[in-house]
């Protein structure tokens, strides 16, 4: 595999995060303004995960410029549990609406859950083949 395919391959946890953290804040984000101006609960929800995963994003960016393996299989994990703990943050370890009918729960946490599935998987995926390849 080239250098620069490489880079681009293991651009691909980073990239899922910043889209996970774009449509959390945009297309699939948690419910709006109550009528009386204030906001949600499930607002503090989404601000945390945009948070998380944006911050996790910038961490993994450093992922596709490492040569050595260790580091490489350190920031994969880390992306790991990272993507395991923004699955459980709406809804388990945060608030959301009383309302299973609302914004929140019919589209913001499926859209985080199926990311963040999406991350193991490609996390693990790369943490394999980091583990396959032969040493040197």
């Amino acid at each position: 595999m080239r250098k620069y395919e490489r880079i681009l391959v293991n651009l691909i946890p980073t990239v899922l995060y910043l889209l996970l953290a774009a449509g959390s804040a945009t297309v699939f984000s948690a419910c709006g303004l109550k009528e009386d101006g204030t906001w949600m609960h499930c607002r503090s929800t989404q601000d945390t995960v945009v948070l998380c995963a944006f911050i996790l994003s910038a961490v993994l960016l450093f992922h596709a410029f490492l040569h050595q393996r260790i580091p490489r299989m350190i920031l994969n994990g880390i992306g790991l549990a990272g993507a395991v703990s923004i699955f459980l943050i709406p809804g388990n370890l945060m608030p959301m609406c009383m309302m299973h009918t609302m914004r929140c729960y019919t589209l913001f946490q499926p859209f985080v859950r199926i990311m963040t599935v999406l991350i193991c998987f490609v996390s693990i995926v790369s943490i394999i083949r980091l583990c396959k390849r032969k040493k040197g």
